[in-house]
């Protein structure tokens, strides 16, 4: 086994993560407009109350965007966990895939709604995503950085 790589445990948790929320976003572009909106209604109720105690305003377009960056950002996160799952001590050797992966993905995701009824594929929403691919990798490779250095100290 290559001692540089994450155990066998560690690397099958990482890339069932990943396709699981990969398939999470991918199963709500896949709703109906009318759907979507049900659930994303429902989220933005609990959050207006919750934020309303403190002035600020939600609307239904601020949350599912704040919930597309945040869905993409963990994604993006888990990307970058699969590269350091295959090499901890050189990553960015995989870090052109994880890119590549994290527009990929958005890509697909607009390209879905454009076959769901009430729906409709974005450039926007895929730089949006793409934006939140980006903020989660970088989050983790910070994480990494940090565990490293700790690691090291010991």
């Amino acid at each position: 086994m290559n001692q540089n790589r994450a155990s066998t445990r560690f690397r099958i948790i990482v890339f069932v993560l990943t396709i699981c929320m990969t398939a999470f976003a991918f199963i709500h572009s896949s709703m109906p407009a009318s759907v979507s909106g049900e659930e994303s209604k429902s989220v933005l109720d609990f959050l207006y109350d919750f934020f309303a105690k403190f002035g600020i305003i939600l609307t239904d377009h601020i949350v599912r965007k704040a919930a597309h960056f945040s869905e993409y950002a963990v994604i993006g996160a888990l990307l970058l966990s699969c590269a350091y799952s295959f090499d901890r001590i050189k990553p960015q050797k995989y870090y052109s895939q994880v890119l590549l992966a994290g527009l990929a993905i958005p890509l697909c995701d607009e390209t879905i709604q454009l076959n769901v009824e009430g729906r409709s594929g974005q450039i926007s929403d895929v730089l949006l995503d793409f934006s939140g691919v980006l903020t989660g990798a970088i989050i983790m490779f910070l994480i990494y950085a940090l565990y490293r250095r700790i690691k090291n100290i010991k």
